[in-house]
């Protein structure tokens, strides 16, 4: 069965589309931590850049671990960045860009989702890094619904601290209860499901 492919059918007359809002694009980059969100995103950057596009880099204010004007990989990758406490504050600042960048978008409260989507429909493309779940693997903040109005989503796995399969939890190994805990290997190990399941358990 032959399937047309339409070339009778012409829309131009009916309507203009602008290259500068069609070009525009959300991506997620999430997983665990120790996946290499951060540095998937500073790559992205790179790319934009060489590109010759201008991007934007923001941050939460609350992520203090690497200081407060960049974005810093586990493995010392690192790019300038712009400190915010309220995802409102990119609206003030995103107009000269052609790319928005965020990192640790979890730490977010639930208007980032509302700013992304004035951010793209202003034309700009988005590329977002978060945490997808918290300690305890449930979804993390507004990550979910990021997640859903991406254009491209990319799940990075970590390696499993106990048996070295895929990882897609970060376990706490620390007695802190708060939904928030800053930290590295000295609070938190990458698992795999059945690593996970079985800590749990005990």
């Amino acid at each position: 069965m032959k399937i047309s492919q339409k070339h009778d059918v012409n829309i131009s007359g009916r309507y203009a589309f602008s290259p500068r809002v069609s070009n525009s694009r959300i991506k997620v980059i999430c997983g665990p931590m120790f996946s290499g969100k951060t540095k998937h995103l500073i790559a992205a950057i790179s790319h934009y850049q060489k590109e010759g596009k201008k991007v934007v880099v923001f941050k939460p204010q609350l992520d203090d671990r690497y200081g407060d004007d960049h974005i810093v990989s586990h493995d010392k990758d690192e790019t300038p960045a712009i400190n915010i406490v309220r995802p409102a504050e990119m609206l003030d600042l995103f107009h000269n860009a052609d790319v928005v960048a965020i990192d640790e978008a979890q730490f977010f409260d639930a208007t980032i989702v509302n700013v992304c989507s004035i951010i793209a429909d202003q034309g700009k493309s988005i590329v977002i890094a978060g945490l997808d779940m918290d300690y305890k693997a449930n979804p993390f903040g507004e990550m979910p619904l990021l997640m859903a109005m991406a254009d491209e989503v990319k799940k990075l796995n970590s390696v499993c601290t106990f048996c070295s399969g895929k990882a897609r939890f970060s376990h706490r190994i620390s007695q802190d209860d708060q939904l928030v805990v800053l930290g590295e290997k000295d609070k938190y190990v990458p698992l795999c499901r059945s690593c996970y399941n079985e800590l749990k358990e005990k």
